[in-house]
């Protein structure tokens, strides 16, 4: 089995817009090598800020299993935020592996400068993280009506394609009402999106993901 690696290192530039603006906290960066490629994280000392796929697997593997993450650290990292990165890592090792021990992890903390603004996005993205569990699917109107806005179903889609935080958010659980997977970070990955459907039925976890 290849052994995979997280590099976690300080830094406090790159930051979405959305986080410039609403959060004033110095951020601290990881980036994960997944079985979809290169997951970029961030965080400051409240929480979470983002987590993106930064590149793509060339060869998305169908292994049962993901490779161990490990942590390589750069540099000093303020405790808080080092522990937001860790659960992080842990909680994406979890999913990753498709294990039953991911229902007794809770979710990495967020940070609420970031994800706590009373709009619709925030709104749909905390149901969809809530509600559309491990192996589940909605459609983006069926979102919509779950957010109590039957007809904003574009409104949703834009709200998925702005998600800062993949996985966590899980925005591929968003499909057509046709059944089709649809689009993946604005259609640049629908291959891995469809992974990521066909790696959360494999292991056909049926209770609560927190």
């Amino acid at each position: 089995m290849m052994k995979r690696q997280a590099i976690l290192r300080s830094s406090t530039s790159t930051v979405p817009k959305h986080a410039r603006r609403s959060c004033a906290n110095k951020e601290a960066q990881t980036q994960v090598i997944c079985p979809t490629g290169t997951l970029k994280l961030s965080a400051c000392t409240n929480g979470m800020h983002s987590l993106k796929l930064e590149t793509v697997a060339v060869m998305i593997t169908s292994s049962k299993k993901c490779q161990e993450i490990t942590e390589k650290r750069n540099g000093d990292i303020n405790a808080d935020t080092s522990r937001h990165l860790k659960d992080c890592i842990k909680w994406l090792t979890s999913f990753f592996k498709g294990e039953s021990a991911t229902l007794s992890l809770h979710r990495p903390a967020l940070c609420p400068e970031i994800f706590n603004h009373g709009n619709f996005r925030s709104k749909a993205w905390c149901i969809l993280e809530e509600q559309v569990k491990f192996g589940r699917t909605v459609s983006y109107g069926e979102l919509a009506e779950m957010c109590g806005s039957p007809r904003a179903s574009q409104a949703v889609g834009s709200a998925m394609r702005n998600n800062p935080l993949s996985l966590i958010v899980p925005c591929h659980r968003v499909i057509l009402s046709s059944g089709k997977s649809g689009n993946y970070s604005g259609g640049t990955m629908n291959d891995t999106k469809i992974w990521l459907l066909d790696h959360e039925k494999t292991f056909k976890i049926s209770d609560t993901i927190h």
